[in-house]
């Protein structure tokens, strides 16, 4: 808060404050009035305050003073200080004395001036301060009139809504009878258009009466807009008047105050060339002296420049003699050097020169072989030359055919990309088309469950070792250009059983012994069998296959259904290591497993870590092990187990893996995966070719499932 909003504020309260010699301030307040706030505010402004107050005692003097100046508010002309004649010197010297008059009177202007502006300033703080208060009163009055507005909205808006609430449930059950009643549709829809009407009615009419209601408030605000518009109007006129005033008199007080210090100008100037003529005079002494001073030492300075040439001179006579007795002294020695170098090289020459001759010889002998030889070379060369020309011929055309061939097959392979691309656009509409009806039907889902209860399902998996479905494994297997790198020679049907001409089944089974041989298990095995913790019975199930045997094959199968998830994926393993040949011994499970224990087969894999191993084998160099895990996560998923192979695609750090994984899906024929792969093929996180490949599949299980399979649509 400033000294001048804090000063209204008191005298608006009937709080008298005036100052005193020293100071200070004396305050005469209502009891009460003066609360700790303002004591801190009052600490915090003395010293505007005391400056305002001083103002004010000055522009308001008491008694007849302070009634002629109200009366006439105006300002006394400044008496100036006569001008006398140039003729008389004396007189028109002015004194120190005069000036301090004159600087005195215009302090005593300037200080009459400053507490006026102090009054006005004050004044205008007074009527913005009365304008701000009418304007918060005019802020609330709409801010409780939008309040009104908005709570009246708010309830005709849940009016709204309860009635559009009650008016869709009273649909629904209408439509519950109509379904349950249908005799009595056409009365029932009768009644049902008849309150429709009478609920649009009163619907229209409560718009209605709202629309009136917004006329009326919007009809007050803009009376009191215009009452706040007038109300300013007023203000800034009078703010308009009391400023042209305010420029009237501080024209007329800076007009006074310009004249006054003109004159004192003209007197400062009088005595300013005073004082630069007696510093003239100085400054020329001063020059004088400084010039003899600098002619002096310009004298010192050539005799010095003098004596230092000189002895440059001798410094530079001593040096070049002593240069020219090095040179002399180099001149010497390279004479001498240059005497026996000629005595060298006339010695070197005579040796070089019969060197030459003798040289010389050689070559004529040497240039006669190679005239031989290179008529040899020649004939040779032109027999190497046509050679080259007619393979030079033969390689320019096998490149032409190459080139032809790589634009056919560059030419194949845009056209294959377009195709692949017009899929990939195809896939990618039907996925989100399928994804959009799969959110509509969980949306019909969830609102049918307020109704009915769904009974539970219970999910059948099919004959996955019938003939037809190994045939189409076989058959996609074969064409499938991943797994005929990844695959050994060995074809599925070696992997999963063969049809015979009776086109009957035959799984690999395991070697059976004789049925008059007894168990070949210890009493310690089987009494771990039947133990009742799950780990002993798992470390059981884990030494069977060490037996290996139709007993041990059938132990391992029965442990399936054993509750303990340990004892299953002991199981499990038991199987897997039960024999070579490890296809065979979980095909003949399976094929001879209810359709319950096939599902806790195909989890057993997945939780003993066989299906994590097996998916690392899928790229190894190792063709067995390459083998057997294809085997293995194929037997899985066909059981109906194919979460760790979604885990694989999403998140396996190996793209070879993932794709080697999406192909094995694709092969099974699995439809229960088409929902998993629309999803993860529209997702961004994954790379292009995974996306690609899922989409692939997409379109080769689609094309295998029926149109009516669930799993499709």
């Amino acid at each position: 808060m400033t000294a001048g909003n804090l000063l209204t504020l008191l005298r608006e309260q009937g709080v008298e404050i005036r100052t005193s010699g020293g100071g200070r301030l004396v305050i005469d307040a209502p009891k009460g009035t003066i609360t700790p706030q303002l004591r801190e505010e009052l600490a915090a402004n003395k010293a505007d305050l005391l400056r305002i107050l001083q103002s004010e005692q000055f522009a308001h003097p008491s008694g007849p003073e302070r009634a002629a100046e109200t009366a006439q508010p105006s300002f006394k002309e400044p008496e100036l200080p006569p001008v006398h004649a140039a003729g008389d010197a004396k007189r028109t010297t002015p004194s120190a004395d005069e000036i301090a008059r004159l600087e005195a009177q215009l302090d005593r202007l300037r200080t009459e001036e400053q507490a006026r502006r102090a009054e006005v300033e004050t004044a205008r703080l007074a009527t913005e301060n009365a304008l701000r208060i009418e304007q918060e009163r005019w802020q609330q009055a709409e801010h409780e009139t939008a309040l009104r507005r908005a709570e009246k909205e708010k309830q005709r808006i849940e009016s709204e809504a309860h009635e559009h609430a009650s008016e869709e449930t009273r649909r629904r059950i209408a439509d519950q009878e109509v379904a349950r009643a249908e005799e009595d549709v056409r009365r029932m829809r009768a009644m049902e258009e008849s309150r429709r009407a009478d609920f649009e009615a009163q619907m229209r009419a409560a718009q209605e009466t709202h629309r009136l209601q917004l006329e009326s408030l919007r009809k007050a605000e803009e009376d009191q807009a215009h009452r706040r518009i007038e109300e300013e109007r007023r203000y800034l006129e009078v703010m308009a008047r009391n400023k042209a005033q305010e420029d009237e008199l501080r024209r007329a007080a800076e007009q006074r105050m310009q004249t006054i210090e003109e004159q004192i100008l003209r007197i400062r100037a009088d005595e300013s060339a005073r004082e630069r003529a007696a510093q003239e005079e100085h400054r020329i002494a001063e020059e004088t002296a400084r010039k003899r001073e600098e002619e002096e030492a310009r004298r010192l300075a050539e005799a010095e420049a003098r004596r230092k040439a000189e002895e440059e001179a001798r410094l530079r006579a001593e040096i070049e003699a002593q240069l020219r007795a090095e040179v002399e002294a180099r001149l010497k020695v390279e004479d001498e050097a240059r005497r026996r170098a000629e005595e060298e090289a006339r010695r070197r020459a005579e040796e070089e020169a019969q060197r030459l001759a003798a040289e010389e010889a050689r070559r004529r002998a040497e240039a006669e072989e190679r005239r031989r030889m290179e008529e040899l070379i020649r004939r040779e060369a032109e027999e190497a030359a046509r050679l080259l020309a007619a393979e030079e011929a033969r390689l320019q055309a096998e490149e032409r055919a190459r080139l032809r061939a790589e634009a056919e097959m560059h030419e194949r392979a845009e056209a294959a990309a377009r195709q692949r691309a017009d899929l990939e656009a195809r896939i990618r509409a039907e996925v989100e088309a399928k994804l959009r009806a799969e959110e509509a039907e969980r949306r019909s889902a969830e609102e049918a469950t307020h109704f009915t209860e769904p009974e539970p399902s219970v999910t059948e998996i099919p004959e996955w070792y019938d003939r037809e479905v190994l045939n189409e494994a076989k058959e996609a297997a074969v064409t499938s250009s991943t797994f005929d790198e990844l695959l050994p020679s060995t074809t599925p049907e070696e992997t999963f059983g063969a049809v015979d001409a009776a086109d009957e089944f035959r799984a690999v089974s395991l070697p059976e012994v004789e049925e008059a041989e007894d168990s070949l298990f210890p009493a310690s095995i089987r009494d771990q069998l039947r133990s009742e913790r799950p780990g002993q019975r798992a470390r059981a199930v884990a030494d069977l296959s060490g037996f290996g045997g139709e007993d041990a094959f059938r132990s391992i199968c029965d442990a399936f259904d054993d509750p303990s998830i340990e004892v299953r994926s002991a199981a499990a393993r038991a199987l897997f290591a039960i024999q070579e040949d490890r296809a065979a011994a979980f095909t003949r499970a399976l094929r001879e497993a209810p359709s319950e224990r096939r599902l806790r087969i195909g989890a057993a894999i997945a939780s003993s870590g066989l299906a994590n191993e097996a998916i690392g084998n899928l790229t190894r160099e190792s063709r067995d092990k390459t083998y057997d895990a294809f085997s293995l996560l194929f037997l899985m998923s066909k059981a109906g187990e194919v979460q760790p192979l979604m885990r694989a695609i999403e998140e396996y750090p190996t793209t070879a893996i993932r794709l080697a994984v999406i192909k094995l899906l694709a092969l099974s024929g699995q439809a229960d995966v088409l929902p998993a792969f629309r999803r993860m093929a529209v997702r961004g996180s994954l790379p292009p070719d995974v996306r690609s490949a899922l989409m692939e599949a997409i379109y080769q299980i689609t094309s295998q499932t029926p149109a009516d399979d669930p799993a499709t649509t």
